[in-house]
């Protein structure tokens, strides 16, 4: 019976869900004009908080994301996840890459994406930021960028696997035996990618790659007491599973899903949903059976369109059962990372959506879990 009311439940939400997203666009367009329609296509927006074009004071669809973040009696929402991370791959976990702490005070974003290049890191220092992390109730995404040292070799993989690097894995080892844990790790991240201008370490020879890949593992194995939950964070396109290091080496797939409107226009001629980025990457490692982790969300555009793709991706979350987590990444991208000719995009959605939209979802699966399977 319990079975039949949550299915009946989930029906009905994602009928609720469809026609809301029928609805949104139309209404906004209807009710502020052109300027509206080519604000859900590509126009861009300022600074998060800046002017009057924040999701907060627009009065559009990123209005909507804000009433979210209240409870339904009216009291204050008690985040369903401030429990410690649960070891099992069950539930659903939300994080974000957060340099500048704009979500320190926020435990529904339980996990907290920390980017080290091991070329120029002080174990000291990133000790001591995680173990700050952790002490304020969160788990760590570590993931490591393998930029090459000076006098280690001209060859950044074939040096790491005749362990040149050795000394720099025992130092981050040194590091996460610090940490409670469990700790989600992540090396040498877009592998899958021909940016080797950008990544030294991305676009080169899979057998290579795969053999220092796991090298880094191995080591990290012996060293670390941890536990330790190693995720390979590819793009994930035609030709990504020839850097697959095999089951025993990856416990989670990590990949970014963004929505940048104007790239989207010039790629595919459209600006694709959430949907369809997702089950492009997820069907490239669909046959490997191991539970996915987005390490990358990201859209930018006009405050209602970033509001619009992100209810558009919430509202879907239930239907991919292999997805375990998404991370946000709350920060302004890297110079001439999307081309020369596109502006850089800037990630900084408006926080209350966020918040919102993560705590809405925490309450339907708590809602869920509480009526049994």
């Amino acid at each position: 019976m319990k079975s039949q009311m949550k299915n009946d439940n989930r029906l009905a939400m994602q009928f609720v869900s469809l026609v809301a997203l029928a609805v949104l666009p139309v209404s906004m367009i209807a009710v502020n004009g052109a300027r509206a329609f080519y604000g859900i296509l590509a126009e861009p927006r300022g600074e998060v908080g800046a002017g009057g074009d924040s999701a907060a004071q627009s009065g559009g669809v990123g209005a909507i994301a804000l009433n979210l973040n209240k409870s339904t009696d009216g009291g204050p929402v008690v985040p369903a996840n401030s429990q410690p991370l649960p070891d099992g791959d069950d539930s659903l976990i939300f994080g974000v890459y957060d340099p500048d702490g704009e979500f320190d005070r926020d435990h529904s974003l339980r996990l907290r994406h920390v980017y080290v290049s091991w070329a120029d890191f002080d174990p000291g220092e990133l000790r001591q930021s995680l173990v700050a992390k952790e002490s304020r109730g969160f788990r760590i995404l570590l993931t490591i960028e393998p930029w090459p040292i000076a006098g280690r070799g001209d060859d950044l993989l074939a040096s790491i696997l005749s362990g040149s690097y050795d000394q720099t894995l025992k130092d981050l080892a040194g590091v996460l035996n610090s940490l409670k844990g469990p700790v989600f790790v992540s090396w040498g991240h877009e592998m899958d990618q021909d940016l080797t201008e950008r990544y030294p370490w991305s676009g080169t020879d899979p057998d290579q790659f795969v053999g220092a890949y796991r090298h880094v593992i191995d080591q990290f194995r012996r060293q670390v007491k941890t536990e330790l939950r190693f995720v390979w964070a590819g793009v994930l396109k035609e030709g990504s599973l020839s850097y697959w290091p095999g089951t025993d080496y990856a416990d989670y797939v990590g990949m970014p899903v963004y929505s940048y409107p104007r790239w989207d226009q010039k790629t595919y001629g459209y600006i694709r949903d959430f949907r369809t980025t997702f089950q492009e990457k997820a069907k490239v490692v669909e046959e490997l059976d191991v539970p996915l982790l987005i390490t990358e969300l990201g859209v930018s555009g006009s405050s209602d369109f970033e509001s619009f793709w992100l209810h558009q991706a919430f509202m879907g979350l239930g239907d991919h059962e292999q997805l375990k987590g998404i991370v946000f990444f709350y920060a302004k991208d890297i110079e001439g990372a999307w081309g020369s000719e596109l502006a850089t995009p800037d990630w900084r959605v408006h926080p209350d959506s966020i918040r919102g939209l993560v705590e809405w979802e925490l309450r339907q699966a708590a809602s869920q879990e509480a009526n049994g399977p």
